[in-house]
């Protein structure tokens, strides 16, 4: 805040009172009425009132001013029409002379040239002033400003110009010769013009926010011949202007200032960036002049801006100098006048016509606090609005029990959401607008659904949103309410339909319903329903084979085998009892090719067994056969208890996978995707390049002068064109090829996690794995998926019961991989991911082991346990000579032991295989005589000059291989 004051030299009141003042409202200029007169102060209002000022500053008796006068208002008229604005220059011939200035008023539909006639005074109130029309140009367009100059260069005469609301320019010279003229480009706004004397031309803001300057030759031409001209040069500002005018700072180049919304520019003639400042306050209007004359070195441009917040800066070029506090409400115009008795006065004019004359003074502005209205406290009055506030804030933030939250939400509003397991043939006219024809052309079917709510309470806002899979579309959009009534209900009718060949990973469709309570508090309700698998599947012959098999074991708590119709109804019928089942997905772009996934039910067993040769075929069926397992549950058992620490995957006591993961499918997948993502990116560059390209093509022919050959360069210009065009259908055309791709990854993924949420894992592990694998898959312009992935894959493969790192150096190693590896590598990424489901097959499968193990341990009896041992021994006792290998035989040095393997299924870090201490390893192995071959060293006895390893410098086998023949599995 500054300190000191714009002092108040003197004021008056316009006669109009209204909001009816702009920029162009005011006035400061001379008329040539006197020897030695000063500025007349000239404003002009929306309701055309005209006043013209001239102060006079003079003291009493006392040495105290008299401040306005009445002598001081020399005009004042009432007009019939507005007054945009108010202007003063030589604007007719006629006039003998050569310091005379004439007053032009513009109105809405002509411009008005008024001469100043001075009448003396024959009484004490004083002169007075007269105007006398010399000529009216009227014109059909709606007008919006003026701008006045010596257009072409004429000197002793000013012609000026009217800037139209339509962007078109009507020229008006002495002679009464008038031509109109539009700038070049589909749309011109309305925007103020300036004339740089300098250069002859004009400057204006373009409706895209660009600066551009136009010669006045390249205008007038325009109006005579009608032909095509373009701007001399053109700078983008970004954001729109409040005002702008030109000053002389320098001979060989004028500045034209720039006041923005947001920032002050000063750029030369020449379109060259002299300076920018960014303004921290709200500008309201600006004036800037030169101090001295501009061909003296010692010059000086001085700039005043007014803020919103009633301040004054004052600035030398880009470096602030002053800053004052105004007492009254920011102007909205400015002007720097000679008066009589006050040199460089400031006049600045407010929004109701407070007319104001100021000087920068010295008086401090001082700031009071206002007094306190101390009142008497009544404890009572005061404990009781307290409660009241606590309370109130008790109900919008208690967030202590979320479930009671949530209940409450659902209590205030409630929605029923269903869709219905019947589909229809065929679609309303009005969706299909919406379809492709390659999706119209299969004429898939299409699902009903119903969404009913009721609102208990009054709500401010409410919102509904359908989430659903990528490619299906329903017919309602996003549906916003605003000052819901309490106990309001509607009945939503609304219709799913396919509008994109694609892969789908679920038919999930989601409604979320978010609303705002008059107290302001947020809420938000979801519910979900799934759509029928008809849409997207219909009969087939079941395949006999099939590359990819999953396998499952439905363990509910029914003495029944589990049948194909309790699952997909849509298909069988109850009396139908088929054990398999084929079923051929509808929305494959190719008409030939077919996808079919065969569901088998095995008789008096509980297994299912699904086979296809497609994996993007299973996410549907196994999101199904899955949900419906678990809801057979729910209604069985009741709902799930809490999680427990430690607790095996539920889910895995009523359907287990067989510990099984399509590994190649899902990796071909992902180099897929990846390959596709890398084209993309090779297009988008070289699009950059060829629109380089392009601009300096264009940028080299506006450089050429008009007498060198261009016919070379616009051949250039047009073949990089074609080709800048060519380019970008190709990378829309990979964009689509994108989408397919990614819904087809997505899949993968959704099948991966189907698998893995019925393994026989901790419930927390499979959470984690779960959360890591998002779906749907998503790629963005500087990540992709891959990229995004690397690091929750990367975590896997480093903690956990999947990791594969020493507890000891987990840190360490994943500090180092962030110090080194700087840019993303994606052959490390794909051997994580197949490590990583390697890693769950083979925990799974340990486990399915164990617990059949422990079956057979509690049925067997001791006599036939010892039985399985020797027969497992002398099992063992055979294994050398299947492998041709001798038995070892013990060494006289001590032996270290290999620590044993323990499993742990937590999220405890355990011991890796190939990542074990080198040391340790090559210790332990020397030992106990192994070598490369896994051999013993007795083998190698007839060779003498062969050493007891393959090579000299000792390199430890492969992990995997190792323990894997040592009979140790991870």
């Amino acid at each position: 805040m500054s300190l000191f004051n714009v002092c108040t030299w003197w004021s008056a009141q316009c006669s109009d009172l209204g909001e009816n003042y702009d920029v162009a409202s005011l006035l400061c200029a001379r008329f040539g009425l006197e020897d030695q007169e000063k500025d007349y102060i000239v404003i002009g209002t929306h309701a055309g009132h005209l006043s013209i000022y001239y102060p006079s500053y003079e003291l009493d008796a006392t040495s105290n001013t008299y401040g306005y006068r009445a002598t001081d208002l020399l005009l004042e008229q009432q007009g019939n029409s507005p007054i945009l604005g108010v202007y003063a220059g030589r604007f007719t011939a006629n006039s003998r002379k050569e310091n005379a200035n004439q007053l032009a008023v513009l109105h809405p539909y002509m411009v008005v040239i008024y001469s100043v006639q001075f009448i003396g005074g024959v009484a004490e109130h004083g002169a007075q002033l007269s105007l006398q029309q010399l000529h009216a140009y009227r014109f059909n367009r709606t007008a919006f400003a003026l701008c006045k100059g010596y257009f072409g260069k004429v000197k002793g005469r000013e012609f000026f110009c009217v800037v139209h609301l339509d962007g078109a320019l009507t020229f008006y010279e002495q002679d009464g010769i008038s031509y109109e003229c539009k700038f070049p480009g589909h749309r011109a706004l309305p925007t103020p013009i300036v004339y740089c004397e300098r250069t002859d031309s004009f400057f204006r803001l373009a409706s895209a926010w660009n600066l551009e300057c136009f010669t006045y030759q390249d205008l007038s031409h325009s109006s005579i011949n009608k032909s095509q001209y373009q701007s001399t040069w053109s700078m983008c500002l970004g954001e729109g202007i409040l005002d702008m005018n030109v000053v002389q700072v320098k001979s060989d180049h004028a500045s034209l200032m720039i006041l923005g919304e947001r920032n002050f520019l000063c750029v030369t003639d020449a379109g060259k960036l002299e300076f920018i400042l960014k303004l921290e306050y709200v500008p309201k209007c600006f004036y800037s002049f030169v101090v001295g004359y501009y061909w003296e070195p010692t010059a000086r441009l001085i700039t005043i801006i007014f803020s919103a917040s009633s301040k004054l800066f004052i600035y030398e070029k880009a470096n602030i100098i002053w800053a004052a506090h105004i007492k009254h409400e920011p102007p909205v115009a400015i002007q720097r006048s000679n008066l009589s008795g006050l040199t460089g006065a400031l006049v600045t004019l407010g929004p109701c016509g407070q007319l104001r004359i100021g000087y920068l003074g010295t008086d401090p502005y001082v700031f009071q606090v206002p007094p306190l209205n101390v009142q008497e406290l009544s404890f009572t009055e005061a404990q009781k609005k307290l409660q009241e506030l606590e309370e109130e804030i008790k109900e919008a933030t208690d967030i202590q029990n979320v479930e009671i939250i949530n209940q409450k939400a659902y209590e205030d509003m409630n929605i029923s959401f269903t869709i219905n397991a019947e589909v229809k043939a065929e679609a309303d006219l009005l969706l299909l607008e919406d379809i492709p024809v390659n999706v119209a052309l299969k004429e898939l079917s299409v699902s009903t659904g119903q969404l009913r709510w009721h609102a208990k309470e009054a709500l401010s806002e409410m919102q509904i949103v359908f989430n659903m899979p990528e490619g299906i579309r329903c017919s309602q959009d996003t549906v916003t309410y605003v000052n819901v009534k309490g106990d309001t209900s509607e009945t939503m009718e609304l219709e799913f339909f396919i509008a994109e060949l694609l892969h789908f990973h679920t038919s999930k469709v989601e409604v979320v319903v978010s609303f705002i309570s008059m107290k302001g508090v947020p809420r938000v309700i979801q519910q979900a329903a799934f759509l029928p698998l008809n849409m997207f599947f219909k009969l087939k012959q079941p395949q006999k084979a099939a590359s990819i098999k999953l396998t499952y074991i439905i363990n509910l708590k029914v003495e029944e085998s589990p049948k194909l119709c309790d699952y997909f109804s849509e298909f069988i019928s109850w009396e139908n009892e088929s054990q398999s089942l084929g079923l051929v997905l509808l929305t494959t772009l190719g008409e030939n090719v077919e996808e079919i996934v065969t569901i088998v039910a095995e008789k008096n067993s509980n297994r299912l067994r699904l086979e296809s040769d497609v994996l993007e075929a299973f996410p549907l069926v196994l999101e199904r056969l899955i949900y419906q397992t678990l809801e057979a549950q729910k209604l069985i058992l009741g709902p799930r208890k809490a999680t427990l620490k430690g607790q095996i995957n539920p889910n895995a006591d009523y359907i287990t996978a067989s510990a099984f993961i399509p590994v190649q499918p899902i990796l071909h997948r992902i180099d897929i995707h990846h390959e596709t993502q890398e084209n993309i990116r090779k297009q988008t560059l070289e699009l950059d390049e060829l629109w380089q390209r392009f601009k300096e093509l264009q940028r080299r022919l506006q450089e050429k002068v008009e007498d060198e050959p261009k016919e070379i360069l616009v051949l250039q210009i047009e073949e990089n064109y074609d080709h800048l065009i060519a380019e970008g259908d190709r990378l829309t055309e990979m964009r689509k090829h994108e989408l397919k791709q990614r819904c087809d990854l997505t899949c993968a993924l959704t099948v991966a996690k189907l698998i893995i949420s019925s393994l026989k894992l901790e419930e927390k592990l499979v959470n984690i794995i779960s959360s890591v694998l998002t779906t749907p898959s998503e790629d963005w312009t500087e990540l992709s998926w891959e990229e995004s992935m690397a690091a929750g894959i990367d975590m896997l493969h480093h903690y956990g019961p999947l990791s594969s790192t020493n507890t000891n150096n987990q840190h360490s190693m994943i500090d180092s991989n962030i110090n080194t590896e700087k840019s993303f590598d994606y052959k490390r990424f794909r051997r994580n991911v197949a490590i990583l489901f390697e890693r769950i097959v083979r925990l799974a499968s340990n486990d399915q082991h164990l617990a059949e193990a422990q079956i057979i341990e509690t049925t067997v009896p001791k006599s036939s346990r010892a039985e399985i041992v020797d027969q497992s021994t002398e099992d063992m006792a055979n294994i050398h000579e299947i492998l041709n290998v001798q038995p070892m035989t013990l060494t006289t040095a001590p032996v270290r032991r290999l620590r044993p393997y323990q499993r742990s299924c937590t999220l405890e870090a355990v011991e890796d295989d190939d990542e074990e201490e080198a040391t340790e390893d090559e210790e332990d192995l020397r030992k106990m005589g192994y070598k490369k071959h896994y051999g013993c060293k007795e083998m190698n006895k007839e060779n003498n000059d062969a050493t007891p390893w393959v090579n000299e410098d000792f390199k430890l086998p492969e992990s995997d291989e190792l323990f894997n023949d040592l009979g140790i599995w991870w």
